[in-house]
């Protein structure tokens, strides 16, 4: 029988996620702060749990008596990230051709961060174009770019005391942010969305340089995870560091 984990009560699975180097800022998050939600087959001494946000984390024994239902949990369509290839018959067993797989690529921080290159990154806007940080009156607005820029949190005020985003305007709207997507345990989950027709104007540089000095100075780790090539590219261009290709897997 699998059981609950509400936040503030998930320390004991964080030994089930030390080798998970995938998208380590979100998870962090589920563990550390009230983001998403978590099963495991057991509240004190787990050996499998699922912890679900907007990735399903699969981490853990895949030969546990209750990996199966932890699976089974899973509601399509759903992106998976899972600790051991382990897990990957089971997923198969349950969902059959209707599982994909995807390549992404985690990367590290940087041990140390140019400044000025930053800096350069940053302030790089064609003219017409401002940078700002989404305050109040900016924050319905700054989500209607793309929902993921702020739907981790239960709310825009949640969302603007908790977390952090920073938007370029263009004729009164947004046509490119950076968000924490998630956040919590001193990580930061980067999100990076542009409007298509904005694109290849390094607006998106400019916002992801102005999220890392923002971590930076209040003690932060940018966290980069990767979902395709250009965004592979574009953590690169930024400063981050140790690509790792891995699969995960996604379920139609």
């Amino acid at each position: 029988m699998l059981v609950e984990l509400p936040a503030g009560a998930r320390e004991p699975l964080r030994p089930l996620f030390q080798d998970f180097k995938a998208l380590h800022g979100t998870w962090e998050a589920a563990l550390s702060a009230n983001f998403g939600s978590a099963v495991a087959d057991d509240a004190a001494r787990p050996t499998a749990a699922l912890v679900i946000l907007d990735f399903y984390f699969l981490a853990g024994d895949a030969s546990a008596h209750a990996a199966g239902e932890l699976v089974a949990r899973i509601s399509p369509p759903a992106s998976i990230a899972v600790s051991g290839h382990g897990w990957e018959p089971l997923l198969r067993e349950c969902w059959g051709d209707r599982l994909q797989l995807h390549e992404r690529v985690a990367f590290e921080a940087a041990p140390s961060w140019d400044r000025a290159r930053l800096r350069a990154q940053a302030s790089a806007l064609p003219a017409g174009f401002s940078m700002v940080r989404v305050d109040a009156p900016t924050v319905a607005a700054f989500g209607e770019l793309d929902a993921a820029l702020v739907y981790n949190f239960p709310s825009h005020e949640v969302f603007l005391r908790d977390g952090v985003g920073f938007g370029v305007l263009h004729e009164g709207r947004f046509v490119a942010g950076c968000s924490s997507f998630t956040i919590g345990g001193g990580k930061l989950e980067f999100e990076i969305d542009t409007h298509p027709d904005f694109r290849q104007r390094d607006l998106a540089t400019a916002t992801g340089a102005r999220m890392i000095e923002h971590c930076l100075d209040n003690g932060l780790e940018p966290c980069w995870d990767a979902h395709n090539p250009p965004s592979a590219a574009l953590a690169t261009k930024l400063g981050f560091v140790n690509p790792l290709p891995y699969w995960s897997y996604y379920l139609r």
